[in-house]
This record gives C-alpha cells, sequence and structure tokens, in this order.
C-alpha cells in the first residue's frame, strides 16, 4: 500500500499535508465546540442562581476570568440590562459579531482543503497521463514498469483526492450548521437574561 502510494509522485505529499490539516482542523473544532459549550444550560442556570445571590456586579466580577463563549454573551449581556431596547439590540449585535471569528476560526481553511484536494488529484492524473504519453511517444510502449508507474499516478492521487475529501464535506457541514445554531442559542440566551434581570427586582444593578 505504501509502496502504491509513492508511486503517485509528489502530488502524494499535498495531498496527505492536506489529509493531516484537515484531521488537525477537525479534532480542534471538536474540542473546542466541547470546551465552550460543555454544560450549557447549566451555566445559564449558574449565573441566574448567582444574580439572585450576590446581584449584578458581583457576578460580573466572578466570571470576569472566564473566557468561554456562552459565559461572555451572558456578563455583555448582564452589562446591557439596564440601557434601552435599541442599545439592548445594538449591544447583543456587536456581542455577537465579536464571537464569529472564535466559532468560524480554520473553517475557510477546511473548506480550502475540501476544493484543493480534489484539483490536486486531477492534477496528478494529468501527470500521470503525460508520462503515459512520454512513454508511448518514446516507442517504449512495451515497457510495463514505465506504464504502470504512469497508470499508477494517474488513478492513485485521483482515488486519495475524493477519498480525503467526502468525509471533510461532512465534516464542513456538520461544524457549518453547529455555528449556525450556537449563533441562534448565544442570541438567546442573551435576551434570555436581559428579560431575567429586568424581572427580577432583588438583582442589584
Amino acid at each position: 500500500m505504501t509502496h502504491l502510494l509513492f508511486q503517485g509522485g509528489p502530488i502524494i505529499f499535498l495531498l496527505l499535508a492536506c489529509s493531516i490539516t484537515g484531521v488537525y482542523i477537525v479534532v480542534q473544532k471538536v474540542l473546542f465546540f466541547k470546551y465552550h459549550f460543555f454544560q450549557f444550560q447549566k451555566t445559564i442556570q449558574i449565573v441566574k442562581d448567582r444574580l439572585l445571590s450576590f446581584g449584578s456586579k458581583e457576578t460580573l466580577l466572578y466570571f470576569r476570568s472566564d473566557r468561554t463563549i456562552p459565559v461572555q454573551m451572558l456578563m455583555s449581556s448582564i452589562k446591557l440590562h439596564a440601557a434601552s431596547r435599541d442599545e439592548i439590540q445594538d449591544g447583543i449585535r456587536e456581542s455577537l459579531y465579536h464571537q464569529i471569528p472564535k466559532l468560524e476560526f480554520m473553517m475557510p481553511i477546511l473548506s480550502s482543503i475540501i476544493t484543493a484536494a480534489p484539483i490536486l488529484g486531477l492534477t496528478g492524473t494529468v501527470l500521470g497521463l503525460m508520462d503515459i504519453f512520454n512513454v508511448i511517444s518514446g516507442g517504449s510502449i512495451g515497457d510495463a514498469q514505465a506504464l504502470s508507474a504512469g497508470i499508477a499516478k494517474a488513478l492513485v492521487t485521483t482515488v486519495l483526492g475524493l477519498i480525503i475529501t467526502l468525509p471533510f464535506i461532512f465534516f464542513y457541514q456538520y461544524f457549518s450548521q453547529k455555528i449556525e445554531h450556537s449563533l441562534l442559542e448565544l442570541e438567546r440566551i442573551s435576551y434570555e437574561i436581559i428579560h431575567f434581570c429586568q424581572s427580577n427586582e432583588s438583582i442589584k444593578h
């Protein structure tokens, strides 16, 4: 199998680099969402409990070092709860805007890999066909080794390019939907915590 891969020529190394990078991005995104959105609802309840027990100022101080995205959104919303309706809407939109780069981190690279891998595979195919034509034009059509090398380069790179691309397409769609859902949930909890603060007079400004 390894020998067959090496027959694919230098394009194989580019495809392997795409594969390794893609796997790294997938693992990074899985860990990212697990870190930031693990026990999502429990985090909201903890914030509400602290607001009722200690007020908004103490809650903001308590969570000031927490860098998870939901907590950051909740803290921004708590600061806005006494503002006007327009200021609240603008503030939430601005807070969401600042979180988008974190959620979409490395997604453009994964998209580029999905586009580049099959193109690299086709490039290897063209190079392999050129090798075959060179063998034929050189009058060495009976040279089975030279012909097989060209055929291997033509086929292996195409197959590998498709094998790399297909799973990453599904991962990209999954993470895209995950990001969209997360943004909607972040917007929802922002308005939820603002309403919670406004409807509880015991929460100090």
